[in-house]
């Protein structure tokens, strides 16, 4: 599977593309920004500056940046950090930035070079929503904020690195972090033990949803998740989007006692009918289990990994 489509709501905003001033209407849309194979890089750079000179610039909650290499799908996106950083002044009632609203047909997941977003976090205190795609590159060399309260990277491989400057902590507000862990064949490589200082609850007091979206290493990390104290207080586990199986599936029966949770997200999967059945029955939540791929298939493929 891939990504097919960019996005057309954005912080319970519709997304509009500007590429010139004549594409402003109003504050109450996302503006999405971005290049293709005929423009320029540095005309990304342009239409930041569009938005940030408009007169009601600083009313703006949301903003989208699309695909930033023109022609070039190795550019990383260190430049326009850099500009959106320096507008911040003047963008400073943003509540919401989307880092890399990219398609398969712009770039694949896994090829999208980022670069440390972290300025983007230095910049903007007033952000509550930071979305991030792609891992290639990807740093968060500070990850402190204290208005943050949803953070969202989906990658096709995330590397350790990027869970241990995250799991540094310093997100005192999050209550919504999502984490698409990917392949080892596109940069995962971590382990159930990686997510350690995270599971032990001592970190982001206010985490009700936590998503381990499209991992092939599911099946190993399902296991240490009914012990652990931070999930015993979640409201929603994500666990979708994965290569899991009845192996993983029949481990997350443990979550029957001690839990505060009101649903657990398995969707798109590979478990038996029988087990999800027997989840259903047996665990005092609400279940979902969408999207079932073959529990028979030998080579079992997570939502997106290239």
């Amino acid at each position: 599977m891939t990504i097919y489509e960019n996005a057309t709501e954005f912080y319970n905003l519709p997304v509009v593309d500007l590429e010139s001033e004549d594409d402003w209407q109003g504050t109450e849309c996302a503006y999405r920004i971005r290049t293709d194979w005929d423009t320029p890089p540095e005309e990304l750079g342009y239409r930041l500056q569009v938005i940030a000179n408009h007169e009601d610039a600083a009313e703006l909650k949301a903003l989208v940046i699309g695909s930033w290499g023109g022609d070039d799908g190795q550019t990383d996106n260190s430049q326009i950090i850099q500009e959106l950083a320096e507008c911040s002044d003047r963008l400073s009632g943003l509540k919401a930035i989307f880092l890399g609203d990219i398609i398969s047909e712009e770039n694949e997941m896994s090829w999208i070079q980022q670069s440390d977003v972290a300025d983007v976090l230095r910049a903007y205190g007033n952000l509550e929503l930071f979305r991030v795609r792609g891992g290639s590159g990807l740093g968060i060399s500070s990850c402190e904020h204290e208005n943050l309260k949803s953070l969202i990277i989906e990658t096709g491989g995330m590397p350790r690195s990027v869970l241990r400057e995250i799991f540094r902590g310093g997100l005192n507000n999050l209550e919504h972090l999502e984490l698409w862990l990917g392949d080892e064949n596109y940069g995962w490589n971590g382990g159930p033990e990686d997510l350690q200082p995270l599971l032990t609850g001592k970190l982001f007091p206010k985490l009700t949803y936590l998503g381990l979206r499209n991992s092939a290493a599911i099946d190993e990390i399902a296991p240490v998740l009914p012990n652990s104290p931070l999930v015993a207080r979640l409201k929603v586990l994500d666990l979708s989007l994965g290569a899991m199986t009845e192996v993983g599936a029949r481990s997350l029966l443990a979550l029957s006692e001690g839990t505060s949770l009101e649903k657990l997200d398995l969707s798109y999967h590979y478990i038996t009918p029988a087990v999800v059945e027997e989840l259903k029955a047996k665990l005092p939540f609400e279940v979902v289990a969408d999207d079932a791929n073959d529990p028979n298939e030998e080579w079992r493929s997570i939502y997106v990994a290239e």
